[in-house]
């Protein structure tokens, strides 16, 4: 069995609901069921903990195995429990505006008692789900880069002692990838700052796409960029690191009648037992400025 329906600001909209006789008619939730509810959800702002705190209520009220939640806006996918045949699919909106859509599933067909349940929780739920997107945009704009879009100092500072930490933690390898785009204050004068940011975007892009989703791309300052690469060794990111280097090799960016192949000049280096972050990247920051001292375009 599948439903569809549309919840919005004044409650809850089902298309093709089945007739129920008078006697059948589902009743509303309690205010105590209500406020149970909302207490659950209250307190996060974590869409995957809403997801399983809203699973958790459903199960205690009828018999449901699982909530899945998609928004394919920012590719978010997420499930609490098992995905079974009964299922009732809800598309969620707030004055017109898109937050994704739920599916509920069940251990057996959904009564419209079921439903109408359902139904009525999702009107809590779409709320705290708002109030989780805005967050989500929130944190985006203050931890990623709004012109190259990986992630920014702020968040470089705040995630690499956490990767130093666990990898000492738990015993694994990690490296760093200091890069810089060399001579960068030339191209800038050559092409403009709208080329020059066009540059950027390509030399991020380049980055990007050579890496695990493991890794962590960041930039670094004005021209320079930084990859964490947990789980990596030091030949592991020269490896990396030389891909970088070949996939931005054939790249070319024509502004103000200019032609334009940036080239990098890379500094890796890899944890050493005990060492801090602010180490490890002066390691990184050491190895970089000697392979700009050996004649640039090349890995350190």
């Amino acid at each position: 069995m599948k439903k569809v329906a549309t919840i919005n600001t004044a409650g809850s909209t089902v298309t093709n609901k089945l007739p129920f006789e008078l006697k059948d008619r589902p009743q509303p939730l309690t205010d105590a069921q209500e406020l149970s509810l909302h207490r659950r959800l209250q307190g996060s702002l974590v869409l995957a903990q809403l997801i399983n705190r809203f699973h958790s209520w459903l199960e205690e009220h009828l018999p449901c195995s699982g909530v899945e939640y998609v928004y394919p806006d920012e590719r978010i996918k997420l499930a609490s429990g098992e995905a079974r045949r009964h299922n009732a699919h809800y598309v969620l909106r707030l004055e017109q505006r898109y937050l994704g859509e739920v599916t509920v599933n069940g251990q057996q067909r959904l009564t419209e008692s079921n439903l109408f349940v359902v139904e009525q929780a999702m009107g809590v739920l779409v709320h705290c789900i708002q109030n989780a997107l805005d967050h989500l945009a929130l944190e985006k704009v203050a931890y990623h880069d709004s012109l190259t879009g990986v992630m920014n100092r702020t968040a470089l500072d705040e995630l690499l002692p956490k990767e130093v930490d666990r990898a000492q933690r738990y015993g694994y390898q990690m490296s760093v990838a200091m890069i810089d785009i060399d001579h960068f204050k030339s191209v800038n004068d050559q092409i403009g700052h709208l080329g020059a940011d066009e540059v950027l975007r390509l030399v991020s892009s380049a980055i990007q796409n050579q890496l695990r989703s493991s890794d962590l791309t960041f930039r670094y300052g004005g021209d320079e960029f930084l990859v964490i690469l947990p789980g990596t060794n030091l030949d592991g990111a020269r490896t990396a690191a030389g891909q970088i280097l070949k996939a931005l090799g054939n790249k070319e960016l024509e502004a103000q009648g200019h032609r334009v192949t940036p080239q990098l000049s890379i500094g890796v280096a890899s944890r050493l037992t005990g060492e801090s972050s602010k180490e490890l990247l002066q390691r990184a920051d050491l190895a970089l400025y000697q392979a700009k001292e050996a004649g640039r375009n090349r890995i350190c």
